[in-house]
C-alpha cells in the first residue's frame, strides 16, 4: 500500500508540473503568434513605405531640381537592419520630406506628389495600428516571461524579452 501512495504522489507531482508547463507554454506561444502576425504586417508596410519614399524622392528631384535629398534613406533597402531600426530611419525620411514641403512650396501643388503623400499617411496609420498591437502583446509577453514558473518555461522554450516599436506614445507602454 505504501508503494502505491508514493507512486500516486509522484504521478500527481509530474501531472501538476506538466500542466503548469503546458499552460505557461501555450500563453507564451499565443503572445508570440500575435507579435509575429503584427510584425509581418509591419514588415510589409515598411517595405511599401520604403518604396513610396523612393518614388517620392524621384518627385522631389523633379520639382526641386536634381538634388538627391533622400539618398541616405533610399539606401536603407540595401542595409540589413531590424524592422525597428528601419522604422526609425523611414520616420526620419518622412520628417525630411515634410521639411522639404515647407522649403519648396511647389511640392504642395504637385498632384503626383500629393497622391504619394496620401498613400504614405495611409501606410503610417496601418503601421501605427500594427505597432500598437505588437507592443501590447510584447508587454504582456515580457511580463509573463519575468514571472515564476514562466521564466523557466521561457528559458527552456527559447522565448525572449522583446523590444518595442516607437510610436511616439510611450506613456501607455511599460519599458523593461
Amino acid at each position: 500500500m505504501n508503494i502505491y501512495l508514493i507512486l500516486l504522489i509522484i504521478f500527481a507531482v509530474i501531472a501538476i508540473v506538466a500542466l503548469l508547463y503546458f499552460s505557461g507554454y501555450s500563453k507564451l506561444k499565443k503572445y508570440k503568434e500575435k507579435m509575429d502576425k503584427a510584425e509581418n504586417i509591419i514588415d510589409e508596410n515598411l517595405n511599401e513605405k520604403l518604396n513610396l519614399i523612393i518614388t517620392i524622392n524621384g518627385e522631389v528631384k523633379k520639382v526641386t531640381g536634381k538634388k538627391d535629398y533622400l539618398k541616405d534613406y533610399v539606401s536603407v533597402q540595401d542595409l540589413i537592419i531590424s524592422n525597428i531600426e528601419k522604422d526609425l530611419k523611414l520616420d526620419e525620411a518622412v520628417k525630411l520630406i515634410n521639411d522639404l514641403m515647407v522649403d519648396f512650396t511647389e511640392l504642395n501643388t504637385d498632384t503626383e506628389f500629393n497622391e504619394l503623400m496620401k498613400k504614405l499617411r495611409e501606410i503610417d496609420e496601418l503601421l501605427t495600428s500594427a505597432k500598437n498591437m505588437f507592443n501590447q502583446n510584447a508587454v504582456q509577453s515580457n511580463q509573463l516571461i519575468k514571472t515564476f514558473p514562466n521564466n523557466i518555461i521561457a528559458k527552456l522554450s527559447k522565448f525572449r524579452i522583446r523590444s518595442f516599436y516607437n510610436n511616439n506614445k510611450t506613456d501607455d507602454i511599460e519599458t523593461f
